[in-house]
């Protein structure tokens, strides 16, 4: 696989698996195959030619494990089956035995600190980054020379380092190793449980002050966040003045910020199990509030079951038909960027002697990472413990339908608008999860595969389908060519990508609570070079953006939009391209390729770049007029709009993709290159 061009930017290795997009009726002709049960035919409707709203920034779907066995090495192959979007790995210091610790990276010789790399953190990081995987390290207490040993037990798991300031230092010289690693890190020393283990300003003071002293001397290239609370408490305190842990912490960090600007604060993670992410969603955004829009939430941590059962019930259908329901919610979490199950390890793969065996939520992933990027409504009624969803383009249509009953349960789906067939190469695929298949843990059969392959042929759009779903379990239904999928597989640009920005429009009521405009999103997949955009209400700002360098002259842009037909009111509507040109003094100057929604009145300014509301220099292409939107493709010449000398400094430019206020429903897709 090729390898990206330096420098290495985290932002460079995101990968999606986003969904967004079509559906409605249809019924037709059946393909018989259908499956027995004893259960009545439940009946969905799937129009793959109509969009629905859905957002699309939580779709990057990521896999996590605490970095504690060398088992991990071998299991870092199959990652290649479900191309995760994030690794992310626990590296907890304290822990001595862990075999990513061995040899111990931190030595302390005549009161010199000395740092060192180890053969299990090297093959981590050269395995993820032939991958094109982004790595997030979560660091979790101090470096044993610095370690309150008795202390260090529950519930102060992670006391305060006996010298913070010897204890960061040394952090930051071991962290510089991995300078030229694509490395997302995040302060994970959580006050409510690790430090004082109750709710008071102590350890909140305690834990601002590690984030501080560990941010400052790492000195991130990339990207460095905080994690948040095991639970993510969104309950107000009385010892807080009926404040919430989380709020009141972040309102430290925010006082901090105001002395120290250049603080990194790039996301805040939660870390959570067998919960409805919704509240701890909303409490995390109550936290933030409106001033903190350039930090996107990131579900570090997620298992379907509650710590203490989790453990117990991995591998089964029952833990894969749940994870996708709880996917299913969280993808409906506008600002929430990154969606993470735990458990690599023994969850998704499960080590029996020499063999890994591939359980049912690494299949169901597999299979979830093929559907494509435009959402589908699905009507029609569903018995309790039933889900589905749905996603289609011109070249596949995909339905998942997943049970968590213990009642298998028949589903008749009626697909209109399907892709037609290609030269007779179409083909319909179905697959099943369950206790006797791709379930080596619940049965002997550990191989999984398509249940059925028909070969479609003629020009019918419509198509009749029957399937059982076990209970519990799920079904995967997929109409397509049987070539490659153009954009789920397409590469990225030849520009070195030199940083990703992520905006959530959030906005504060008088009661204090924070939601997002709009439902409004914006997310920039960097390994594809595809933004996707949204807004559901009549006013909010799906906007999201990437810096490259070594640009070409003229930059070809593929655009998908759904906006209407009507001109928005809002004052602040514009659908457009932005590009603020970055000379070696800093931006110089900024473009923007608009089409006939805009408003000059515009006030709302671009969250970085010229920061101004619309650009110092306007154009107005046509191909981004409502009119010709649904599908063009718009060349953005570069090189004619640059700046004098802008070419010879390196080519560098932050390109911003914009949706603000165009009207309900918006959404769009733009593909650069």
């Amino acid at each position: 696989m090729q390898r990206p061009p330096e420098p290495y930017d985290l932002a460079w290795y995101t990968r999606r698996r986003v969904l967004a997009a079509t559906v409605g009726i249809g019924a037709a002709a059946a393909l018989g195959g259908c499956h027995a049960s004893a259960s009545s035919s439940d009946a969905l409707q799937v129009d793959f030619g109509r969009t629905a709203f859905f957002p699309l920034v939580k779709s990057k779907i990521g896999v996590g494990r605490a970095l504690d066995s060398d088992k991990i090495l071998d299991s870092l192959r199959y990652l290649d089956e479900i191309r995760p979007a994030l690794y992310d790995g626990e590296l907890r210091f304290p822990d001595t035995d862990w075999d990513s610790m061995k040899p111990y990276p931190i030595e302390v010789r005549d009161g010199q600190v000395q740092v060192r790399r180890n053969s299990f953190l090297a093959t981590v990081q050269s395995e993820l980054l032939r991958r094109r995987i982004e790595v997030m390290y979560q660091l979790e207490g101090a470096p044993k020379q610095w370690e309150d040993a008795a202390k260090a037990k529950a519930p102060r798991k992670f006391p305060r380092p006996t010298d913070l300031r010897a204890a960061a230092d040394a952090m930051g010289t071991w962290a510089k190793l991995y300078d030229g690693h694509p490395v997302s890190w995040c302060m994970w020393n959580e006050p409510s449980h690790n430090l004082t283990g109750s709710p008071d300003l102590a350890s909140i003071r305690q834990m601002v002050d590690i984030y501080e002293a560990y941010a400052g001397a790492i000195g991130p290239k990339g990207l460095f966040g905080m994690a948040s609370f095991v639970p993510v408490d969104a309950h107000p305190r009385r010892q807080l003045g009926g404040r919430s842990y989380l709020e009141t912490a972040v309102d430290a960090l925010r006082k901090r910020r105001r002395s120290d600007p250049d603080l990194p604060f790039d996301y805040l993670t939660m870390n959570n199990y067998g919960e409805d992410l919704s509240d701890f969603a909303d409490g995390a955004r109550n936290a933030l509030g409106g001033d903190f829009n350039t930090v996107p939430l990131i579900q570090a941590q997620f298992g379907v079951f509650r710590p203490g059962e989790w453990e117990k019930k991995g591998g089964t259908a029952l833990e894969a038909a749940r994870s996708m329901a709880a996917l299913e919610k969280a993808l409906r979490i506008p600002d929430l960027q990154t969606f993470t199950f735990s458990g690599w390890l023994p969850h998704m793969i499960a080590f029996k002697g020499g063999t890994a065996l591939r359980t049912p939520l690494f299949n169901a992933l597999k299979l979830y990472a093929r559907m494509p990027d435009r959402r589908t409504p699905v009507r029609g009624g569903l018995p309790d413990g039933v889900g589905a969803m749905a996603s289609g383009d011109e070249h596949r249509s995909s339905v998942l339908v997943w049970n968590e009953s213990g009642e298998s349960r028949t589903i008749q789906l009626e697909l209109a608008d399907v892709p037609p067939a290609d030269g007779g190469r179409t083909e319909l695929k179905v697959y099943h999860i369950d206790q006797r298949h791709g379930s080596p843990l619940e049965h002997s059969g550990s191989d999984f595969g398509p249940s059925e392959t028909v070969r479609l042929r003629g020009h019918s759009r419509k198509l009749s389908k029957t399937v059982t779903v076990a209970g519990p379990g799920l079904v995967y239904v997929e109409v397509g060519a049987v070539s490659q999928h153009p954009v789920l597989d397409r590469d990225g640009l030849s520009a070195t990508l030199v940083r990703k920005h992520t905006y959530a429009d959030r906005v504060t009521g008088p009661k204090g609570t924070t939601t997002v405009r709009g439902n409004a999103y914006g997310c920039y997949d960097a390994v594809r070079a595809i933004a996707y955009l949204g807004a559901e209400g009549d006013e909010g700002t799906g906007l999201c953006g990437a810096e490259y360098r070594d640009l070409p002259q003229t930059l070809d842009t593929d655009v998908r939009a759904e906006l209407p037909d009507h001109q928005p009111a809002s004052s602040e509507a514009l659908f457009g391209i932005r590009v603020d040109y970055v000379l070696g003094h800093g931006v110089a100057k900024s473009v923007l390729w608009h089409g006939d929604i805009l408003d000059r009145r515009r006030t709302k300014p671009l969250p970085w770049g010229r920061r101004g509301a619309t650009a110092d220099e306007l154009v107005h292409a046509r191909e981004l007029d409502r009119a010709r939107v649904g599908h063009a493709r718009l060349a953005l010449a570069l090189g004619a709009h640059a700046p004098s000398g802008w070419a010879r400094s390196g080519a560098r430019a932050i390109i911003s993709f914009w949706m603000d206020s165009t009207g309900p429903g918006s959404q769009a897709r733009f593909l650069l290159g």
